[in-house]
């Protein structure tokens, strides 16, 4: 393609319109614009403005010389800094900034970044006239965040029951938390969500290797390129085809990501202790005939 057929082509694409707000009752979009070859619009706006207001609460609550000290090293050491959850005893309610309302103001504008984030994806598809695979994939991934940092605690009935924000305070947060519901390695779903990301990784690997492999060095034009999907029967016996291997990532990652769901908001709502939640089977395998 040459440079002329390329400039056309993203002219074309970069016409005003076929945003989400350009079909609403407002009958036009004025956030409808581009920054260089970055479109903004009116959710990349707001999910700036979002970032911002984030970033400002993490970066207030470093100053915090509360009982409840957001920022807990005091030295600003990025690993061990911390902006913590509410106590215990203010409930669903809303926190002081310096105990526990920085961690509320981050996660509320996060949301608001993360989900504006995946709009501006829908308007970017709209406008080159393609599927919405990335947003929706990105949303899954957007109600994972969601269902640790608003639907588990909704549910336990207390916002400390969140996800601390932090690199040391994150791992910390993850010990306890399994533990807590006696071996957070017998959850199910954390299993098949663990599951999920490794064999995704390794299809993944397999298939840019693939692809990266079946190119022919060879400087005779008379032999052609090898394609992954000729690849694969040749050396394997099966290939799901160069189109299919996409569709099977993608509805793969929904699996883990659903799976990552129903991992967190399972324990403690629902179930208390995974050792007992797997006992159920004992009773009935030890009584087969062929185990007497």
């Amino acid at each position: 393609m040459t440079l002329a057929e390329f400039e056309n082509i993203e002219s074309y694409y970069r016409k005003p319109g076929k945003t989400i707000l350009d079909r609403t009752i407002f009958g036009g979009d004025g956030f409808d614009m581009w920054v260089g070859r970055f479109y903004v619009g009116l959710w990349g706006w707001i999910c700036m403005a979002a970032v911002l207001a984030a970033l400002s609460a993490v970066l207030l609550s470093a100053h915090g010389n509360g009982d409840f000290r957001s920022w807990q090293s005091g030295d600003y050491d990025l690993l061990r800094g911390a902006v913590n959850t509410p106590p215990r005893q203010y409930g669903l309610g809303v926190a002081p900034f310096y105990q526990g309302g920085a961690w509320q103001l981050t996660v509320i504008f996060a949301t608001i970044a993360f989900s504006t984030w995946a709009l501006r994806e829908v308007d970017i598809c709209r406008k080159l006239e393609m599927g919405y695979h990335i947003p929706v994939m990105f949303a899954t991934a957007i109600s994972a965040w969601a269902s640790v940092q608003i639907v588990r605690p909704f549910l336990m009935g207390c916002w400390c029951e969140g996800m601390d924000l932090g690199f040391t305070a994150h791992l910390t947060w993850t010990s306890n938390y399994g533990w807590r519901f006696f071996n957070w390695y017998m959850n199910p779903w954390h299993d098949l969500a663990l599951t999920g990301f490794f064999l995704g990784a390794m299809f993944l690997m397999m298939h840019g290797s693939a692809i990266l492999g079946t190119f022919n060095t060879d400087k005779n034009p008379k032999v052609e390129m090898l394609r992954e999907d000729n690849f694969w029967r040749d050396y394997v016996g099966y290939s799901i085809g160069e189109y299919g291997i996409h569709r099977l990532l993608y509805y793969w990652g929904i699996f883990t990501l659903i799976n990552c769901d129903f991992m967190d908001i399972t324990a403690g709502p629902f179930v208390k202790d995974y050792i007992a939640l797997w006992q159920w089977h004992w009773p009935w395998i030890h009584n087969l005939p062929w185990l007497q």
